[in-house]
């Protein structure tokens, strides 16, 4: 509702309301929601100032709203529909149904005191997604020049910028609709965030880390080993530097320090890619993976919107009316639309994996409908139709197993041409190597396929050169009639002399050093396939395959799996064989059966697991796992287990254990305890991160890349409800461990827990950060302590219902309710407040109030309930009256 008389309070009371209201003050609250009766009356016949640009006077019934004499209240103020005093407001913004932001809009007066409008600069509708160009030609206007005036700081009624559009806001819930023709808004995919609003963060620094110890004793003597990783980080500006190591050490060994990775690296907007300095690993999308030390360019995919990444087909048809098209696949419903008569196109399906042909309706104003289908199947190389990912690469290949480490440089780029063909390819050029790759991948109705050729050649030192050619061939498809999904089926086969980049410096460096090159095997053929069937109610199978032989080796190692899955009454259960052939001739069979079942109906019943396996060397295992969590976010996990082996290479014997797991707000730690066999085992753990940022250090779990830093004040105890576990700590701040780069990530932060001293301006903020930054994110508190006052008038009679109470500051800080209370925020321990039903002295008295002595150390469950009088101001300037005290105070 959009009641006036929901004017009659401040906002703090309003939020007080919202969050944390406990049921005396509810009481009297609830009974002013009577005095708005008729404004929802008037709402309701469509009284709407926002939207009808008038302003509804309405009347009310003062029968039952006097004063102790009998006189009437003064409810002028209430009158007016929709009413909105002058000020900013801190509102939720949405556009055309779509939340955009929290954030602070001002209203300006239009002719009354309480008929302000909210206002908009050019560059506030921008940001909200409107193309200020097309606004313009729609009003008949030439765009203003670009100043700082033009832009900023001139403030207008959304109707007068662009025509057309409408705003409503509504105070109860503090959001602001816009609505704006959409032929005057920009041409965005679903998902997209501008690049004005991507968060680039504060400077700040983080330590991840992750400590364990295991200690096992046997026959002989007891070893301990230990493990200390780290990653650590440092933003400064656009630039994150980031530095991943690890220190081991053992009994009877020294300790060792691995370097794994230091890089910096930043954003470049302009090409939608990520520049890397330092140690990194190319794509292995075109040329196998290798690393590197140096300098990178890539393509970043984050920053196109998320119904843009991965690859998806342009549906395009035509419409004659105003019709309505729905986008099925494997009969579930993607996407539907309304479109205009004539031909339109729909680019912005979100990527569904391998996919499935695409199944369109289109259905006209007159109820006929016309069906086609939209061939979808995908391999790792496809695009976009437009869409362009590109790679450049200079640097030193980082291969610790070679002592001659080789400068190379590699650019590839893919090129979305149609929305059924991908082109693509590359080149590497190093000391005695070249390679040069070329190829494309189509979507098909008989599935995706991709096929590309590699020429490589090698200066191969003391040798002949080797030269050679490799032909890949990719292929996915889902068949909707049958659901068989065959996810990934690849054949590569290469000539005698073809090498890629890590091989062939690998040769170079053992020919350089009078070795035996055909140590280095090289591959001739390889075969990948996986086959996914759903059985309806009956199960899914699975069968997944690889074989690979070699030019300079005998023999093919060969892998074959095959399963099946199903759930019965009282859980799931699986079957799964599988056989192995190693280049040796070698031949394994293996074979699983695995249970689950639920010990309970509860949210924290524990599962039970039970896993039986044998293989055909005549070894059988038989396993049983108990494992739950606790706790209101799952924060401490368990796992008990017990096994026993028999047959096979050793004698038989069994091993029990326990582990447990505790995901504190700050840290996570882990131990674990098993015996059998003649042996004991005890491990411990602890992982956790370090942060540095402009508000001080805090602790918190182990950070991704990019993350955030909450920031409420006094706020103590509030729980992030994006990140369970973590709460706001004495300082108030708190981090969050992950966030979504180039995406709108919505945290909301819950204020259980706080101190009911506290209120919370706002419990939502959203922010869009760039890959590898920290951002802040600030939450408006008001610290100060609260009370239910009752200060009946000195002398006896109540005081008028829904009259303001007004700080010293003279900020309204509550409104009068039932029985002569007042709810009250942001109190000092002794001061006074002055209630007001009018504008006459008459019409004014006073409360003194004390409130008792905080112990910050005492339970506090509620909102103090405290007695006072409050005395007329004619009597105070009279008779020198200052006002009682509080005479008795009471927690509620």
């Amino acid at each position: 509702m959009k009641q006036a008389a929901q004017h009659a309070f401040s906002r703090q009371s309003q939020d007080a309301i919202r969050l944390r209201l406990k049921p005396i003050a509810a009481i009297a609250f609830s009974m002013m929601a009577c005095a708005a009766i008729p404004q929802a009356m008037a709402d309701a016949s469509g009284l709407d100032q926002s939207k009808s640009g008038t302003v509804a006077e309405v009347s009310f019934d003062n029968t039952y709203l006097r004063q102790d004499g009998g006189t009437p209240i003064d409810t002028s103020r209430f009158t007016r529909g929709n009413a909105v005093s002058p000020g900013t407001y801190s509102v939720d913004l949405y556009v055309n149904g779509a939340r955009l932001s929290r954030q602070d809009i001002r209203f300006v007066s239009r002719g009354g005191p309480f008929s302000a409008k909210p206002c908009f600069t050019r560059a506030m509708l921008q940001h909200a997604g409107v193309d200020m160009a097309k606004a313009d030609a729609a009003g008949g206007r030439k765009a203003p020049a670009t100043t700082p005036a033009a832009d900023t700081d001139t403030c207008e009624e959304i109707g007068t910028l662009v025509p057309g559009a409408t705003v409503d806001f509504d105070f109860t819930q503090q959001t602001l609709e816009l609505s704006v023709p959409q032929a005057v808004m920009r041409n965005a995919a679903r998902g997209y965030v501008p690049p004005e609003q991507w968060d680039q963060g504060v400077n700040g620094g983080f330590v991840s880390y992750n400590a364990n110890t295991f200690r096992t004793d046997g026959s002989g003597p007891g070893s301990t080993q230990s493990y200390l990783g780290l990653n650590a980080g440092v933003n400064l500006g656009a630039w994150h530097l980031r530095h991943q190591s690890s220190i081991s050490s053992g009994t009877g060994q020294p300790t060792q320090f691995d370097n794994i990775a230091t890089y910096a690296q930043r954003d470049v907007e302009t090409l939608g890619a990520q520049l890397t300095l330092g140690d990194a690993s190319t794509s292995g999308e075109i040329f196998d993976s290798v690393s590197f030390r140096g300098a990178q360019l890539a393509t970043d995919d984050r920053m196109l919107p998320d119904s843009m990444r991965g690859y998806a087909p342009v549906v395009r048809g035509v419409a004659e009316s105003n019709a309505r098209v729905t986008i099925r696949q494997n009969g579930q419903v993607l996407e539907e639309t309304n479109v205009a008569p004539g031909p339109f196109e729909i680019n912005d399906l979100y990527s569904t994996g391998y996919g499935g042909d695409l199944v369109v309706t289109v259905t006209e104003a007159d109820g006929r409908s016309k069906e086609f289908t939209v061939p979808f199947a995908s391999v790792a190389q496809l695009l976009r139709p437009g869409v362009t990912r590109f790679s450049a690469t200079a640097g030193q290949l980082r291969n610790d197993s070679i002592d001659t480490k080789p400068v190379f440089g590699q650019f590839t780029l893919q090129h979305g041409l149609t929305n059924t063909v991908t082109a693509y390819g590359g080149v590497v050029a190093s000391s005695g190597y070249g390679a040069l790759n070329f190829g494309g991948a189509l979507n098909t109705g008989f599935g995706a396929f991709s096929m590309d050729v590699t020429g490589a050649m090698t200066s191969v030192p003391q040798s002949q050169s080797m030269h050679g050619a490799s032909l890949r061939v990719g292929y996915s498809k889902f068949v909707g009639a049958t659901n068989t999904n065959v996810s990934v089926a690849a054949y590569r086969f290469s000539t005698a002399g073809y090498l890629n980049l890590n091989d062939a410096a690998s040769i170079r460096d053992i020919s350089e050093h009078g070795g035996d090159i055909d140590a280095i095997y090289r591959q001739r053929n390889r075969m990948q396939v996986s086959v996914n069937q759903k059985l309806g109610d009956h199960g899914t199978m699975f069968v997944t395959g690889s074989s690979q032989n070699y030019w300079n080796r005998g023999g093919t190692d060969t892998l074959f799996q095959a399963g099946y899955t199903n759930a019965f009454k009282y859980g799931t259960y699986s079957l799964t064989a599988g056989r192995t052939r190693t280049m040796d001739g070698e031949l394994s069979n293996e074979f699983l059966l695995s249970t689950t079942i639920p010990l309970g109906h509860t949210a924290h019943a524990p599962m039970l697991t039970t896993n039986a396996s044998y293989n055909s060397n005549g070894a059988t295992n038989m396993q049983a796992n108990v494992s739950g969590s606790l706790g209101a976010t799952n924060q401490f996990s368990y796992n008990g287990y017990g096994t026993y082996n028999v047959g096979g290479n050793s004698a038989n014997n069994g091993n029990a254990g326990v582990s447990a797991t505790y995901r504190a707000p700050y840290a996570t730690v882990n131990a674990s305890a098993s015996g059998g066999g003649g042996t004991r085992q005890v491990s411990a753990g602890v992982q956790g991160s370090v942060v540095a940022h402009p508000g001080g250090v805090t602790f918190s779990q182990t950070v991704g890349d990019t993350f955030g830093i909450v920031n409420a004040p006094a706020a103590a105890g509030a729980t992030v409800t994006n990140a369970p576990g973590t709460t706001v700590d004495s300082r108030g701040y708190a981090v969050i461990p992950y966030l979504s780069p180039y995406s709108m990530n919505v945290i909301d932060i819950d204020p259980k827990g706080t101190s009911t001293d506290v209120e919370f301006k706002s419990t939502s903020a959203q922010v869009a950060p760039r890959a590898g930054s920290i951002v802040m994110m600030k939450y408006e508190t008001v610290s100060g302590r609260a009370a239910l006052i009752q200060a009946p008038k000195l002398g006896g009679g109540t005081l008028p219902f829904g009259a303001s109470v007004e700080n010293e500051q003279g900020n309204m800080v509550g409104v009068v309710g039932q029985d002569s209370r007042v709810f009250a925020r942001g109190l000092e321990d002794q001061g006074a407040l002055t209630v007001k039903w009018g504008s006459g002295p008459v019409e004014q008295c006073r409360i003194s109030y004390t409130l008792p002595k905080k112990d910050p150390k005492a339970y506090n469950p509620g909102y103090l309930s405290v007695q006072s009088h409050c005395v007329p101001w004619g009597e105070m300037q009279a008779n020198g009256v200052t006002g009682t005290g509080a005479s008795e105070s009471a927690m509620r």
